[in-house]
């Protein structure tokens, strides 16, 4: 049995956690730059607000009678990292899915495994203030379903069990549920599905596995046989190694100024190295691209140029190095650059770091101090410690005028309780 821990609107929760005047009122927050609105709280829904909306376009009645938040994840991280050490110590066999979803196999577990999810819910709700809801399915597939099941009851905790792939609840489900509703089955796929027929996830469920993986692929004939009660998913944390490392971010507004841009570039290095290291990996492939914006009436065009590092390394200094020589080659004077993006490619494990005998440097002293780096801006913050001169409001960075405080990450941040 596997179970599938789902954070009730997500961002929403961790904005209304540390702003509980803002509990039972419409609440949206907004993307990178605060483009458009990429989470909804019920309330919001109720007044026709759709997703992924720019920001613009609401109208303004509306715009008057709901609160939009800037995206704060800094706050969602790490309340996501507190959800999971409550989660790890009820169940074992834990498999974070994405920052608001966790898979739980529960396979072995002894016990009621409605109490198990009641006390998930409520474990969670007591050490972190969240409110999740619980499907425990035979399959991960049907785990998800199950979990949409729970969502919709009105009453708390909001927890579903399908002990068998045949239970009513759900065979009644799958006998109605479109292709849209099975995870893992797009757009692309399902029209092709609906050109053989297959429309319903009990057709799918129901049809020959050989003709399926013949005819489509592995993929869909796994998502049939986890929908008749086989696990046949593989586990998020036996996934093969990453292939590619992806920094990017949409500018603060269109920048046409080869300064501004190599210092946005500067930090993009910076978030590049942290990630091959906290993943214990090193890149010998760099890649830079400049995007303009689709919207606006200027030139067009993205541009992208790749180099290779000397030997597979972490080192942000390193990497700077060579994405600096790289944006000279991707830079056009009269553009007005949308986002910028820095790509790491052939990565392989640090362990299996190989030297190179035309390499001079002190490779060794180059690890001690990117473990430094990365411990005095783990302590004191980001902004503790970078590369070369950073503006503290430059004008490459993300706009978030209406960001919360990173109340859970920064000391100077930290809510304050007046006495009175």
């Amino acid at each position: 049995m596997f179970a599938l821990v789902d954070c009730n609107n997500f961002y929403v929760a961790c904005e209304r956690l540390f702003a509980p005047h803002l509990e039972g009122l419409p609440v949206g927050v907004m993307s990178n730059n605060d483009g458009c609105v990429v989470a909804r709280s019920e309330e919001c829904k109720a007044l026709g607000i759709p997703m992924g909306i720019p920001t613009h376009k609401i109208a303004p009645n509306l715009r008057r009678q709901i609160t939009l938040c800037s995206s704060n994840y800094a706050l969602y991280g790490d309340l996501s990292a507190r959800v999971q050490v409550v989660l790890g110590a009820l169940v074992p066999g834990l498999d974070p899915y994405s920052i608001d979803e966790c898979f739980l196999d529960l396979r072995g577990m002894p016990g009621d495994l409605e109490a198990l999810g009641r006390e998930l819910v409520m474990s969670v709700a007591r050490e972190v203030g969240l409110p999740v809801s619980v499907g425990i399915a035979p399959t991960r597939t049907l785990a998800k379903l199950a979990n949409r099941h729970a969502k919709r009851q009105p009453i708390q905790p909001q927890v579903c069990v399908w002990h068998g792939a045949k239970a009513p609840e759900l065979e009644a489900l799958l006998r109605t549920l479109p292709l849209a509703g099975i995870w893992g089955i797009g757009e692309r796929l399902q029209a092709r599905l609906a050109g053989q027929g297959i429309v319903t996830a009990i057709a799918l469920r129901d049809a020959p596995q050989d003709w399926l993986q013949q005819r489509f692929s592995v993929v869909v004939a796994r998502t049939s046989q986890e929908l008749r009660g086989t696990s046949c998913l593989p586990s998020q944390e036996l996934d093969t190694p990453r292939r590619s490392i992806l920094c990017s971010r949409s500018f603060g507004k269109p920048l046409g100024d080869l300064r501004q841009i190599r210092a946005a570039l500067r930090h993009r290095c910076q978030r590049a190295g942290e990630k091959l290291r906290r993943n214990d990996l090193q890149a010998t492939a760099l890649g830079v691209f400049l995007r303009t914006s689709p919207f606006r009436d200027t030139p067009q065009g993205p541009s992208s140029a790749w180099g290779e590092l000397p030997f597979a390394s972490a080192d942000t200094l390193l990497l700077n190095r060579l994405a600096q020589a790289l944006v000279t080659r991707v830079w056009q004077p009269g553009m007005a650059y949308h986002k910028l993006g820095v790509m790491l490619g052939d990565l392989s494990p640090r362990r299996h770091s190989q030297p190179s005998l035309f390499d001079g440097s002190d490779s060794s002293r180059q690890e001690r101090l990117m473990a430094t780096w990365d411990s005095i801006r783990q302590r004191f913050g980001h902004e503790a410690l970078t590369l070369g001169v950073q503006a503290a409001h430059a004008e490459w960075q993300m706009q978030s005028q209406r960001r919360s405080p990173r109340y859970t990450t920064r000391w100077q941040e930290l809510p304050r309780v007046v006495s009175r």
